[in-house]
């Protein structure tokens, strides 16, 4: 049975989720991460073009993770912290951080705050 995170990104989020061509067959846990970091790494890319579409669609995408993100329990919380938000927090400098919390929803700022302060 698919868990929510992964239900959500694939109809949400398609272009990450076809990243991962054996999605079906792993455990649930390891395809929730997964697809959270790969989420991660295709909104990087949207953002380092730069394109105003492309940064429309990182905010769609954040919009999304912050519903679910809101909504879901500690496990659900952590995975996206450990793999969406650290992944983007890497590539973080003091030039960018304005720009990725303007991308992102006031609520899930503070978690993207977090996982820069405890990485």
């Amino acid at each position: 049975m698919k868990t929510k995170i992964i239900n959500t990104i694939q109809q949400w989020a398609p272009e990450a989720a076809r990243l991962i061509p054996d999605l079906d067959t792993l455990d649930d846990s390891i395809a929730d991460y997964m697809l959270l970091h790969k989420l991660a790494e295709v909104c990087s890319q949207k953002i380092g073009s730069g394109l105003e579409d492309e940064l429309e669609r990182v905010q769609e995408i954040a919009k999304v993770i912050n519903l679910l993100y809101q909504g879901g329990n500690q496990y659900t919380r952590n995975a996206i912290e450990n793999e969406f938000l650290t992944a983007l927090s890497f590539e973080e400098s003091p030039g960018s951080l304005k720009k990725h919390m303007d991308l992102f929803p006031i609520e899930l700022r503070k978690g993207y705050i977090k996982t820069i302060l405890e990485n």
